[in-house]
């Protein structure tokens, strides 16, 4: 995960990597939503309550989703997935296969520690007609019998949550716009449809006063619908009312209430965007004549990590000084970014296939080292690339005879043209793999392994003043959700520095962050003089550092809690000729109640056919809090050399967009809650 940095009352500088995520949809097959995965984070503590809540919601909203969808759709089977922190019960749980908190429909947490009953919301990007990223709710939520007077039964809360993230439509309530004048001059509440019948009242009660000037109602004055309606839309406005069951349509709609919905879906009706969406559209889940049965629950406990690098290290890997920028890459992950208590093994593959290391318990810094030292050092050969995944899934097995939720890491450089042949028997084995395209010549059907098995897919220039690679292998995480004890990317930068001169920067780290920070140091050629700075003005050298000289890397592990405050780096090159410099601070949260401030960036293709713009999303946040006001750039690694850095338009609170010659960046840097 990539950090946000705060340098100063209102600036943000924004270190994103971004991958390609295609991960897994949920499916509406025979109008039978399938796949949904509720995951609850590793902080909330075991309580059997939690499940049944969940269980009852989702029965309840199934049938209400159903009669709001015109009997086209219901929830058929959810799978609900507990932490590692959660009892092992075989008799209950299963195994997972690609479920995975990180990547759930619904989450259930309570990153601030606050024990209380937050409003439930859904996590998008603003897209009307497109699907957002998750709902959230709280245990307290779920649990507090009290939270139904508040946001209304549980199981009509989720069907207006579930259609802003399946269906991209959003609320037709507004907390900021409570009443507009109508085109016929009526003072309206804004809401739909406009039949919804109630009275204005201040919050002590009292009648409302208007302002002289514009007739809109002043002070704290809010519409309050009454008890008894005769319309049965929309369950975006309040879904709480007894008598809504129905989405606002063509002949319900209220196009003139300035609400979201309004605004970001062109002031079309809720049931005609949602109608258009692919669950629908051309007569897709015809109405289902009989009632549906109540949703299936599955029970799954998720395992502990197991992850296999599959390496690429035929002959083309010599070039570039490709193989080094490998070793000093996986060197990190291994490090610094694998979980403790994780498995790891390690395959390398050129025509033929090596097993490095078997899968191994991270349980110490010493056995990560021994870990780092099998990475391989040499290349030649050709490339066969279903070879060295094979022997990765045999790897896999050495735990429990399973791969089923393990991951593989590949990465390669190279083509192969019988890549194609093992995309099933891979996608077949639920086992997760993770690409890393490195340079122009990657196959481009490796992306397909990604696709099928709900892994990610990334790219790495061959320039070799950029940190790419390591930035790649610094974000694949784990989807355990657990964000205190997860490494956050505080800086990665790098430039070629001419003799006998050095290379510098800075990096901030605020009182969120601290544990175990680690400054990781590259070099292309020599060895540089290092030397770090903290604020209060401690120098750290050479001498501080653990220096390993055949991978050309540095690490400095700062003792205890680092001290808040601008930290300053210096390589200086005392070679006689010019090399790479690289430097990558990671560090973890302080608090398990304070999560730090990270940048989430995504693209959500791959590939796109010219006008269709490449869309690259980033989010700034605090946990499940979105962080607005900051001033943001984004850094576009261009592939050729060059980087392009580009200001946000937008500090989080409205879209916009950023044009650029192939295409369009677009910063998303604050979703809608609905």
């Amino acid at each position: 995960m990539s950090r946000a940095v705060l340098l100063g009352p209102a600036v943000l500088l924004c270190a994103v990597w971004v991958s390609v995520c295609p991960g897994f949809a949920v499916e509406l097959l025979q109008n039978g939503y399938r796949d949904v995965v509720v995951a609850i984070h590793p902080r909330v503590p075991e309580d059997p309550a939690l499940l049944q809540s969940i269980q009852v919601m989702f029965t309840e909203a199934s049938q209400y989703l159903f009669t709001a969808t015109r009997r086209r759709a219901f929830f058929k089977d959810v799978k609900i997935l507990v932490p590692m922190s959660w009892r092992e019960n075989d008799a209950l749980y299963r195994r997972p296969s690609r479920e995975m908190y990180t990547e759930a429909n619904v989450m259930v947490s309570d990153p601030f520690c606050e024990n209380a009953i937050t409003p439930p919301f859904t996590s998008t990007l603003g897209h009307c007609g497109q699907q957002g990223r998750y709902i959230h709710l709280t245990p307290r939520y779920l649990l507090d019998n009290s939270a139904t007077d508040t946001f209304g039964p549980r199981g009509r809360v989720l069907v207006h949550l579930w259609a802003t993230l399946r269906w991209g439509v959003f609320s037709e309530f507004d907390s900021q716009t409570l009443f507009y004048r109508s085109g016929t001059g009526t003072i309206e509440a804004t809401r739909c449809s406009s039949t919804i019948s109630g009275f204005q009242l201040n919050s002590d009660g009292s009648a409302c006063e208007t302002d002289p000037q514009t007739g809109l109602p002043t002070g704290d004055c809010t519409f309050r619908p009454g008890s008894i309606q005769n319309t049965t839309g929309s369950i975006m406005y309040q879904p709480f009312i007894p008598q809504i069951t129905e989405f606002c349509d063509s002949r319900s709609h209220n196009s003139e209430a300035p609400n979201t919905h309004n605004r970001l879906c062109d002031y079309r009706s809720v049931w005609d965007v949602i109608s258009s969406t692919p669950d629908f559209q051309n007569g897709n889940n015809p109405p289902h004549a009989p009632d549906p049965a109540p949703p299936s629950f599955t029970l799954l406990r998720a395992q502990r990590r197991v992850v296999c690098l599959v390496l690429d290290t035929s002959g083309s890997m010599s070039t570039g000084n490709r193989i080094t920028r490998l070793r000093q890459a996986a060197q990190l992950f291994l490090l610094e970014i694998l979980e403790q208590g994780s498995l790891v093994g390690i395959v390398d593959f050129d025509d033929k296939t090596i097993i490095l290391k078997s899968l191994t318990k991270i349980d110490s810094m010493s056995t990560r080292k021994q870990l780092a030292a099998a990475l391989p050092s040499e290349a030649s050969g050709g490339t066969n690339i279903c070879g060295g995944l094979r022997k990765g899934l045999e790897v896999l097995t050495g735990d429990d005879n399973k791969v089923a939720g393990d991951e593989i890491i590949l990465l390669t450089d190279g083509e192969d043209s019988g890549v194609g042949s093992c995309v099933e028997e891979v996608g077949n084995s639920n086992a997760i793999v993770h690409t890393i395209a490195l340079g122009p010549s990657a196959d481009p059907r490796l992306e397909q392994f990604a696709i099928r098995t709900g892994g990610k897919l990334f790219s790495a220039t061959d320039n070799i003043d950029s940190n790419g690679l390591l930035d790649v292998f610094s974000g694949i995480l784990s989807g355990a959700g657990d964000d205190v004890n997860m490494p956050i990317q505080l800086l990665s930068t790098g430039t070629k520095t001419a003799p006998d001169t050095q290379f510098s920067g800075s990096v901030s780290v605020d009182s969120t962050v601290g544990n175990n920070t680690v400054f990781s140091f590259t070099w292309q050629l020599a060895q540089p003089q290092v030397s770090v700075q903290s604020p209060r003005g401690d120098i750290y050298n050479n001498n501080h550092m653990d220096i390993d000289p055949a991978m050309r890397t540095a690490r400095l592990t700062l003792p205890g809690v680092a001290e808040s405050g601008t930290w300053s780096f210096t390589m200086l090159n005392s070679y006689s000729s010019a090399q790479t410099f690289t430097v990558t601070v990671l560090s973890q949260a302080v608090s398990e109640c304070v999560p730090p401030l990270t940048v989430t960036g995504t693209i959500q293709k791959s590939e796109v056919t010219y006008p269709e713009p490449i869309i690259i999303t980033g989010m700034v946040s605090q946990g499940n809090r979105l962080i607005t006001k900051a001033k943001v750039s984004v850094i576009v690694d261009l592939g050729n050399g060059k980087l392009l850095r580009l200001p946000a338009l937008d500090d989080g609170a409205d879209l916009q967009t950023l044009s650029l010659s192939c295409g369009r960046l677009l910063n998303l840097l604050n979703p809608f809650l609905s």
